[in-house]
């Protein structure tokens, strides 16, 4: 396949392959998975993450230094949108990632795709905390509560039903990194941190009751009592919010929960039993791991999340997931290995990178400083980085073709 093939404004391979539907659909090949564009376009997700004018603010500070070096590059936030998405285009990117401005994706003439992040779930787990800040908190949110229902329902309304009819939604993503069980949060199952909640609690009277129904004798919990709630609490979970979207919009594709490590593999069939694509973040130095936990659900995947750091950027690098390298080069290298291993999977739709610049060395809200960028916090471009990014999107289609045919 030529890479001079005819594209449809979104970027897709306008090869008569599938129907227009006027929205971003799942479709399959001959044995792989794609997505099908507006236009009916062959279409792979390729994204970058927080591609914002005010990305980073120093941590404990007003300070945002990639917005204070971009006012004084383009003049205002419009010329800057108009400059980042021609840059992005020219990449060969077609997709804003989480926690983007979404405005650029309408400052070129052929439009952007969009995957917007929505925070459904955890963002009761964050209301209900600061309601009670002296109550032992909820680390993952409370879906036995009644009000978890009506809060993702309300939320979905207002952020996914007055986007229905726009074109270019590829889908939602329901939340990020959810606490599935132990992480480098902390050692401790979901059933015990359930158990700890204040005693009226609902999701604490629900993992009490699991546990009488399970051992009315009073012996300890297992492992084995962990999966089965954990289970539970996934298919609650996903059925809730999968639900409360395709109510609030039914045009648009929900793209998973963006899995962190991967979950037990009871988590992983909940997610896959409602929502349309499997989503999940890998800084690993190659995906293909991971992906082999997801795989076998039959459904479409999409890589969140992935990075390289190199030493060479002068930046500290001391907070933030992912492999460092070197180099710029040795980057752009990890780049090329990754995104060609994880086109060769015939389930990939799509992968973003985290993410447009690089964090403030005095590190961000969380600490994180490192060389995640494809611009300086100056927007001084990586070239090394970029050319190989646009090398390897030019390409990704041929590749993705090949595992259908099962030549990749």
């Amino acid at each position: 396949m030529s890479v001079q093939e005819p594209r449809t404004r979104w970027g897709g391979l306008a090869d008569g392959r599938f129907q227009a539907n006027g929205f971003f659909r799942v479709a399959r090949g001959d044995g792989a998975f794609w997505l099908a564009d507006p236009d009916g376009g062959r279409f792979l997700s390729k994204g970058v993450n927080t591609v914002r004018f005010d990305q980073d603010n120093i941590r404990n500070s007003a300070r945002v230094p990639y917005a204070e070096a971009c006012r004084a590059k383009y003049g205002s936030v419009e010329a800057w949108r108009a400059a980042a998405a021609a840059r992005l285009k020219a990449w060969g990117f077609n997709t804003l990632g989480s926690w983007s401005d979404e405005p650029v994706a309408g400052a070129v003439p052929a439009p952007l795709a969009v995957t917007p992040n929505l925070d459904l779930g955890m963002s009761f787990a964050w209301e209900t905390n600061d309601r009670n800040p002296g109550a032992p908190r909820q680390h993952f949110p409370d879906v036995f509560d009644p009000a978890f229902e009506a809060h993702v329902q309300a939320r979905a309304r207002e952020f996914c039903a007055p986007h229905r009819g726009q074109a270019n939604i590829i889908g939602w993503f329901i939340d990020n990194e959810l606490r599935w069980g132990p992480d480098w949060r902390g050692p401790e199952e979901l059933l015990p941190l359930f158990l700890s909640l204040s005693p009226a609690t609902p999701g604490r009277v629900a993992a009490e009751k699991f546990l009488r129904a399970r051992r009315g004798n009073g012996e300890a919990f297992d492992k084995a009592d962990c999966e089965t709630f954990v289970a539970l609490l996934a298919e609650r979970y996903f059925a809730l919010t999968v639900a409360a979207i395709k109510s609030a919009d039914p045009e648009h594709l929900v793209l998973g929960a963006r899995f962190a490590l991967p979950p037990a593999h009871v988590v992983i069939d909940a997610a896959a039993a409602h929502v349309d694509v499997i989503s999940f973040n890998c800084y690993d130095p190659l995906p293909d791991a991971a992906l082999a936990h997801y795989v076998a659900t039959g459904k479409p995947c999409l890589i969140g999340e992935f990075s390289f750091r190199a030493e060479d950027s002068g930046l500290p690098n001391t907070g933030g997931a992912g492999p460092k390298v070197a180099t710029q080069a040795e980057r752009a290298g990890a780049f090329r290995r990754y995104v060609t291993a994880a086109l060769r999977e015939r389930t990939l739709v799509g992968y973003h990178w985290f993410e447009h610049a690089d964090q403030p060395a005095e590190g961000r809200f969380d600490g994180e400083n490192s060389n995640f960028g494809t611009v300086t916090i100056e927007d001084r471009v990586y070239d090394e980085l970029t050319g190989i990014m646009t090398a390897i999107n030019a390409e990704a289609e041929s590749i993705h073709i090949r595992s259908e045919e099962g030549a990749a």
